[in-house]
């Protein structure tokens, strides 16, 4: 789901007031890649189908994240949508289009022009997160990231690729601009896969540093091997000074499990059965942390986070997860809530 905020309509012009729409998108059996828009007076969703696509056995066609970004030549605000297996669809407001929002017929970026030349991609590519540094929308798209040349006639060029990839399937995620070390923003990137890590790309140079080996720290963290990592899934977030993202963890089979962890069977293996999330800090280090709450069922994985936009709730921050993995799963999903200041563990 996202907020798109639009205060000019589709020729750039400002608007009487500014209008927030509720997105929304699912996998489909059908292969509909459907964007949901909530009509907040009535309670109701309108669908709009981008793309229609044959599903294959062991993979949906699928809507996996929107991004929103005035053009900096247009002034035109727009929404995007990351689409499997099409690419990037640009929308705008239009009050007389269904859902509010006017969709281009074609994408943007053209997935078919995207390298799928890595190991585990198996020739598809998620368009996994958006974030806006220095005024330009960038994308992460399977082990690559593209920026958007704004314009009439935009286009998306590469900027960066992953030079140390492993085996992934879907590449980068989590997207997220911070602070640089020249002033100007960076992005900040989760490497998923066998050689799980946090990167710090230079949007200028293409340049990366290695900010935490994902691997490394979670042996030294659990005491224990760890697989296939997933880290930041669709987004990080910013809770008071600290950035948060969920993670999830394979572990090899016939590893000992020290106490205090367990492990289930998720359908590709064997994984850490626990909530746990990274806290990122200004200097760039990490902390690692637990949802601790009181359900019956293994969490498996933290998915998502985010502070509370809920008057009288002061610093609270809402958790919620579950990866099925692709195995059948029912009555999983979970949400929780707890202060910044536990949801910190007590650090500044």
């Amino acid at each position: 789901m996202t907020e798109a905020v639009f205060a000019t309509d589709g020729a750039g012009r400002t608007l009487p007031r500014t209008i927030s729409l509720l997105l929304a998108s699912t996998w489909d059996l059908t292969g509909a890649a459907r964007v949901f828009t909530r009509d907040d007076a009535t309670g109701t969703w309108v669908a709009v189908t981008l793309a229609q696509d044959r599903p294959a056995p062991d993979f949906l066609p699928q809507i996996r994240s929107f991004g929103t970004h005035r053009d900096r030549i247009t002034y035109v605000d727009q929404v995007f949508a990351g689409e499997t297996p099409r690419g990037i669809f640009a929308g705008r407001y239009d009050p007389a289009a269904p859902g509010r929002i006017s969709w281009a017929a074609a994408p943007e970026l053209d997935a078919s022009t995207v390298s799928t030349a890595f190991s585990g991609l198996a020739g598809r590519l998620r368009v996994s997160s958006f974030a806006e540094a220095n005024g330009r929308l960038y994308a992460a798209v399977g082990q690559q990231v593209y920026e958007r040349i704004d314009g009439p006639a935009p286009r998306w060029r590469l900027v960066y690729t992953n030079p140390h990839p492993g085996h992934s399937e879907t590449g980068l995620r989590g997207l997220t601009a911070i602070p640089g070390a020249t002033g100007a923003d960076a992005l900040l990137a989760a490497v998923e896969g066998n050689v799980a890590r946090l990167v710090r790309i230079d949007t200028t140079t293409g340049g990366e540093v290695t900010e935490l080996d994902l691997g490394d720290f979670l042996v030294r963290s659990w005491g224990m091997r760890v697989g296939y990592t997933i880290a930041g899934y669709n987004d990080m977030t910013r809770a008071g000074k600290a950035l948060l993202l969920g993670l999830m963890a394979f572990i090899p089979q016939s590893t000992p499990i020290p106490a205090g962890h367990s492990v289930l069977d998720v359908g590709y293996g064997q994984a850490e059965s626990g909530a746990w999330y990274l806290a990122r800090w200004p200097d760039g280090h990490y902390d690692l942390h637990r949802v601790v709450a009181a359900f019956a069922q293994p969490l498996v994985a933290t998915r998502t986070i985010r502070v509370s936009p809920f008057a009288g709730e002061g610093e609270t921050v809402y958790f919620a997860g579950y990866d099925a993995n692709k195995a059948p799963a029912h009555n999983t999903a979970w949400a929780a809530r707890a202060t910044l200041a536990a949801a910190l563990g007590g650090s500044p």
